[in-house]
């Protein structure tokens, strides 16, 4: 058949029909078939006599709208006429924009009538004088609306005037073939968007649209709610008054009489949907009709999507459309993340929804059982088998106002430990069970069980963009460009919702999150508690640093519980101590404005262990904290620690003192009590008392009024001093400097004052400016993976990909940048193969910069307005501060109107009224031409709420976000992160659609016949790459030269070895990232770049024999190829009886190859395996193979850091440069012995620290030696650089000391981008 359909000209057309089980249709791949008979493929439900027989599904297709829309003139007039909006709203012209797109220009002129005219009718003019700006847009639109065109319907597409889509011609096509069915007909068509919806109903009436029997009707935005609007909906449909009812997925739950044709105008990604529409249908008697456009491969997507159903969902569904409903859906089920009100609703409604504090999405009552069925099924994915205690029940009973009443009662899996919960009697089915599904979402959203991974969410909209109209610029309007390089651009920060939306919450509710650390350097850590006002998500187990230690922090969610105003007062004045005491800086909040509250807990919580079942279960914390300690720590800041009510040993006990009376001053760990000295004594190891005979005398000299002490014979305390707060984020982080006083190390009791908090648990309040700094990270990360992503990335994956170097964490995205550029390399590489047939290698390679280029990504991240999420601030610990409202903020919004969430200062911000609204001007006042200079506490408001960031690092983040959605799910879910991201590749929704666009162009691709080529030639390759081509004029073509063909044109290698080449990048770039997880991003580029240079490729060539296979026609090159596999030859022996010898691996013997290798040989691996991974319909199949039994073994056995040159000093270098370590040396010191002769001694140094040394008698072989022990260290050890080295950081500590000739050189774009942000920032 295949042989056939080639070979004839105008092959027949047929229709066949396939049965199979669909619980087999995911792992079906059809498109071998419809590339080789250009067919396409769809999956249509069976059915079978036991379950429901639904609807005849048919899939009909229209052809692409026009490009040309006359409707952007009248729109920009529309705009012109009210550019204040003043009566015209945003709104309005996003509406009118999606009637057009959806519906035609008819329908857009139908539209801006109906709008018009409600807005003018509406608008009042009496309060506004004739000369403001409101009166003048009226009589602009009024006289725009007198002028506006009357334009006569025409639905037909063979004509010039046709005025409607052809998504509109094929529903009227539809619809004329049902005008013999007579008063039968009972027609429901589905539709995204509320606008389009009227309007479409609107049109469907037209007389000239030639559709007489159709009597159409828009179900009307909050049906469900109105008991009487469904009865007469419901009796108007059954009696014939309409016969056809447009709606849209916030009515698809309403109880209608079934219908004889259902049609979905739009396409949703929602199975849920597709039950409701087969619900709304007469079973087999009926038709379910899907309209695609034609060659929209995301449409083809969607519909793949919604019908790949199993056994148990199509059993769910089967009992749905009976009206059973009584069972929760499996599992499996997939509900989409979009609304059920479209943008047009969600803009005007205004019923009670509830509100997701971290990502700020809404439930309405339409969403809420779609959000349930996400929260059930995300129980049964961790918990096997609780999935069955789900169930819905009805319950009728006599309505007090006549007839029936419905309730629903909705029962939860028990380890939510939540109890059924029945919602009120309602009138209508549908308002009962919207009810009770509502009910269910407050309570678990109350219990802090349901959360942002449940909650629909809108389209993403960047945040400088208010509207999307045409012609307006999508580029966020507060990005400001450097003025030292137009490379360099600041951008507003980003700061979590939830604080923000915390604030609309009142007080009398806290949701504990305990914070427990690790005992960090063999100290105790008390748990702690952080009281916010909604509950925290969950946040998982991170790493903090300290002085080279390490300790794992881990946050329980706790049940929350109600406090009284006595109880809140307490709180507030405990935070504001834990800030004073951390910052030495006062605090004043008052409680209301509070958003995060700290508290301790007894020292011996600890989290129980908790059976599955009862998992979900928070845990119990209010009965844990101690009040009494809130309160004396909230009004003394510290008491006398002699007492003479307890022992000095008992008050001693996890104890923080001072040496004065005063609350800003340094205070220490109590380490013990010395019972063997006192007063009187005289100890060496105390510098400060050194010049005096005893601690009495150093306190009578030293003490202002100091008054003798009441017991001489009193035991002394030996203290140890609590270090300043500082950013605990990196493995690097150390102790400030300390001051140049000298140190006290024993105080005398009765001079003592102990603080109010208990020493383990300042130990962990010590930390907290650094956990709630991750806290935040980890929130704004929840955020944007919900609202773009819809949560197909892996949080601690897009956390990585996020974190500059500048940021100064644990991680940093430069090794998933590393994998996310290959990744991308190589789906650009496949677009353009397949979109691009007729260019030559030069035109892809030029076309592909404009994919993969860093201009392109750094406008697309502008575009999108992921910028302000990325982590580029370092955390200074000493400014840190609770998220609160500032008092100003506090007090300016009282009224409804207000936006606090603008001025809500987050854990890291810095100072009274951290906003966002910095104007970033420069000292010099505009205009005025005198120089304004701005204090140290502006300069830093400005610094901490801009990020300056080159575009380079933010191209480097989308890459690194790739790969992040990569590792989360593969090759797919990384596609669709790049269609996310805005990464030009039109038309391509999912990996398939390369073969079958590739199928499409194949005609106008050049090939080479395979006539001319012996079979044992394809053979013997096959053998070679262990696979076989599925074209065979692929494998010829990439095993063809240019120079075969002559003088004349043909197809060589060229076109092939551009993909090939990629796909082997991105091949090895993934080995070598898998295979060395702790390696440096330096350290990988060095690797890969060993494994694909093209001597590698050329030997690996030679080595498996493939060069005997090129097909060419020049005898030079031949002279070349033969001259060049000799000498190889050679060297490879040469190695391999060396590394015997040595007892070693063998290196990269073709690097001594005295010549450069002939560039086809390289070239030839690469086109073979683009080749084999083009027959494969462009996946790893073939290539896979061949790649892990042949290359893979190959280049592990001969490329390693060590091999990477011929001097392994030189690889040392720059691998120290890749990293931008710029203070590091070579040095080689002559060693004198004696009655020895002399030897050399080599040692590495990165910031005067010895990483590693070697002793020889030649100064060449010991530098060798300290070369490849330093390699070892470095890749042994993935901390140490980290640990020693912050100069990639941004914000380096350490001042650049001048360098031997050997070190390297600081890279010239971060110099510059540093620059740019000292001197725009006001950096000190």
């Amino acid at each position: 058949m295949t042989d056939f359909y080639a070979k004839v000209f105008d092959p027949p057309r047929v229709l066949a029909a396939v049965t199979s089980d669909p619980e087999r249709w995911p792992s079906l791949d059809l498109s071998r078939l419809e590339l080789s008979f250009s067919a396409r493929t769809f999956f249509l439900k069976s059915t079978t006599a036991d379950v429901w027989l639904g609807p005849l599904e048919l899939v009909l297709e229209y052809d692409p709208p026009s490009l040309t829309q006359p409707g952007s003139v009248l729109a920009l007039k529309l705009r012109e006429a009210d550019s204040e909006h003043s009566i015209l709203q945003p709104r309005h012209l996003r509406r009118s924009g999606r009637v057009l797109s959806q519906l035609g220009l008819f329908a857009f002129d139908l539209f801006w009538k109906t709008t018009l005219d409600h807005l003018l009718n509406s608008t009042s003019v009496g309060q506004a004088s004739e000369d403001s700006g409101p009166a003048r847009a009226r009589q602009r639109l009024a006289e725009l609306r007198n002028t506006w065109p009357d334009r006569a319907l025409a639905a037909n597409l063979h004509v010039s005037t046709c005025n409607v889509t052809p998504k509109v011609a094929k529903l009227v096509e539809v619809l004329l073939s049902y005008s013999g069915v007579g008063d039968d007909f009972r027609g429901i068509v589905f539709v995204k968007d509320r606008s389009v919806a009227s309007t479409l109903a609107a049109l469907l009436q037209n007389r000239e649209i030639g559709l007489p029997f159709i009597r159409a009707t828009e179900v009307r935005h909050g049906a469900a709610g109105d008991p009487n609007y469904q009865r007469d909906l419901r009796q108007a449909f059954g009696s014939g008054q309409y016969n056809m009812l447009v709606l849209t997925r916030s009515a698809q739950d309403l109880d209608l009489p079934p219908a004889s044709t259902v049609i979905s105008f739009d396409l949703f990604e929602d199975q849920l949907t597709y039950a409701y529409c087969q619900a709304r249908s007469r079973g087999k008697h009926s038709h379910l009709i899907h309209l695609v456009e034609k060659d929209n491969n995301e449409q083809r997507r969607v519909l793949t999507q919604m019908q790949a159903i199993d056994t148990d969902i199509r059993n769910w569904i089967a009992g749905f459309a009976r009206g059973e409903g009584k069972d929760f859906p499996p599992k499996s089920l997939h509900t989409t993340l979009d609304p059920c009100l479209s943008d047009s609703e969600d803009e005007e409604t205004d019923g009670e929804f509830i509100v997701d504090a971290t990502t700020s999405a809404r439930i309405y009552r339409a969403d809420a059982e779609a959000a349930v069925h996400r929260f059930v099924a995300s129980f049964g994915e961790q918990i096997p088998g609780i999935q069955d205690a789900a169930s819905i029940s009805l319950d009728r009973h006599a309505s007090h106002i006549g007839g029936e009443g419905y309730s629903y009662t909705i029962s939860l899996p028990k380890a939510t430990g939540i109890p059924d919960i029945s919602g009120p009697y309602c009138q209508t089915k549908v308002q009962a069970r919207r009810e009770a599904f509502y009910r269910t979402c407050q309570e678990c959203v109350q219990r802090g069980l349901m959360d942002y991974r449940h909650f629909p969410q809108t389209q993403w909209r960047p945040a400088g963009d208010a509207s999307s109209e045409e012609g307006e610029s999508s580029v966020p309007q507060d990005v400001k460009t450097a003025s030292s390089s137009s490379a360099t651009h600041g951008y507003p920060r980003k700061f979590p919702d939830l604080w923000a939306n915390s604030y609309k919450r009142p007080a009398t509710t806290l949701y504990p999150t305990v914070v427990i650390p690790e005992n960090l350097a063999d100290q105790p850590h008390a748990p702690v508690v952080l009281l916010t006002r909604v509950p925290l998500p969950q946040i998982p187990a991170f790493f903090l640093f300290y002085v080279g230690a390490r300790t794992t922090v881990r946050l329980y969610k706790g049940e929350p519980f109600e406090v009284s105003a006595v109880q809140l007062e307490a709180l507030r004045g405990y935070t504001n101590r834990v800030v004073r005491s951390l910052t030495n800086k006062p605090f004043p909040c008052a409680a209301e404005n509070v958003l995060g509250f700290l508290a301790p807990l007894n020292a011996a919580w600890q989290p129980y262990p908790t059976s599955p079942e009862c998992m979900y279960s928070p845990l119990p914390v209010a009965g844990h904290i101690p009040w009494d300690a809130i309160q004396l720590a909230a009004d003394y800041f510290a008491v006398p620690l002699s007492s003479n009510l307890t022992s000095l040993d008992d008050n001693a006990r996890d104890a923080v003192v001072q040496d004065r009376n005063v609350e800003f001053t340094m205070r220490h760990f109590l380490v013990t009590v010395r019972h063997d000295l006192t007063p009187l004594s005289k100890v060496n190891d105390s510098p400060r008392e050194a010049e005096f005979p005893n601690f009495l005398e150093y306190c009578k000299a030293r003490r202002k009024d100091f008054a003798g002490l009441e017991d001489e014979k009193q035991p002394m305390v030996e203290v140890a001093a609590v270090p300043a707060v500082i950013n605990n984020l990196h493995p690097m982080c150390t102790p400030q400097t300390p001051p140049a006083k000298v140190p006290l190390k024993y105080l005398i009791p009765e001079l003592t004052y102990k603080f109010t908090i208990p020493a383990s648990t300042f130990r962990t309040l010590w930390l907290m400016p650094s956990v709630m700094a991750k806290t935040d990270s980890y929130l704004l990360v929840k955020e944007l993976d919900a609202k773009l992503f819809h949560h197909s990335i892996s949080e601690q994956q897009l956390l990585v990909a996020l974190s500059t170097r500048a940021a100064w964490t644990e991680h940093n995205y430069e090794r998933l940048e590393f994998l996310g550029d290959a990744f991308l390399k190589v789906v650009a590489s496949n677009f353009l193969y397949v979109t691009m047939p007729g260019a030559g290698e030069g035109e892809l390679h030029t076309a592909r910069q404009g994919i993969i280029g860093n201009k392109v990504l750094h406008e697309c991240a502008m575009r999108l307005g992921i910028c302000p999420y990325i982590q580029h601030k370092r955390v200074v610990a000493k400014l840190w501060q609770p998220p609160h409202i500032p008092a100003a903020a506090s007090s300016s919004s009282s009224s409804p109107s207000g936006k606090p969430e603008e001025e809500v200062e987050m854990a890291d911000a810095e100072g009274d009224g951290a906003s966002e609204g910095t104007d970033g001007k420069e000292d010099q006042e505009k205009g005025q031409g005198k120089s304004k200079k701005r204090t140290k506490r502006q300069r830093q408001l400005y610094a901490q709420n801009i990020l300056w960031m080159g575009d380079k690092v933010v191209a480097d983040v989308v890459e690194a976000i790739l790969a992040a959605a990569f590792l989360s799910g593969g090759h797919e879910r990384a596609l669709q992160a790049a269609r996310k991201l805005l990464i030009p590749l039109p038309n391509i929704a999912q990996w398939t659609d390369f073969a079958r666009i590739g199928a499409q162009h194949s005609s106008a691709a050049p090939t080479t016949s395979s006539q001319n080529v012996h079979a044992s030639t394809v053979e013997a390759v096959q053998a070679l790459v262990g696979s076989v081509f599925s074209k065979p004029e692929l494998l010829v073509q990439a095993l063809t030269h240019q120079s075969a063909f002559g003088s004349n044109e043909g197809a060589s290698y060229e076109r092939l070895e551009f993909i090939g080449d990629a796909i082997l990048d991105f091949l090895v770039a993934r080995h070598i990232f898998e295979r060395h997880p702790h390696l440096s991003p330096g350290g990988l580029t060095l690797l890969k770049g060993g494994m694909v240079s093209n001597r590698a490729l050329a030997a690996f060539c030679v080595h498996t024999g493939l060069h005997a296979h090129l097909r060419f026609a020049s005898e030079q090159l031949d002279d070349a190829i033969r001259r060049y596999a000799g000498a190889l030859a050679a060297l490879r022996q040469s190695e391999y009886a060396a590394a015997a010898r040595e007892e070693r691996l063998p290196g990269q013997y073709w690097l001594d190859v005295p010549m450069e290798p002939p560039k086809c040989l390289s070239d030839l691996v690469e086109s073979v395996v683009g080749a084999l991974y083009v027959c494969d319909g462009f996946f790893e199949v073939g290539v896979g193979r061949f790649f892990d039994a042949a290359f893979k073994p190959f280049m592990d056995a001969h490329v390693r850091l060590h091999t990477l040159s011929a001097n392994p000093k030189v690889t040392l270098l720059e691998l120290l440069q890749a990293e931008g370590c710029r203070q590091h040396a070579v040095l080689k010191v002559p060693q004198e012995r004696q009655n020895a002769p002399v030897h050399m001694e080599g040692a590495l140094r990165v910031h005067g620290e010895l990483v590693a040394s070697a002793t020889d008698l030649s100064a060449a072989i010991a530098t060798r030696k300290v070369a490849l022990a330093a390699l070892d260290a470095l890749t042994n050890d993935p901390e140490l650089l980290p640990r020693i080295c912050d100069c990639g950081s941004g914000e380096g500590t350490k001042k650049p000391q001048p360098q031997p000739e050997e070190s390297t050189q600081d890279d010239a774009e971060a110099a510059e981008v540093e620059e740019a942000m000292e001197v725009l920032e006001g950096a000190e």
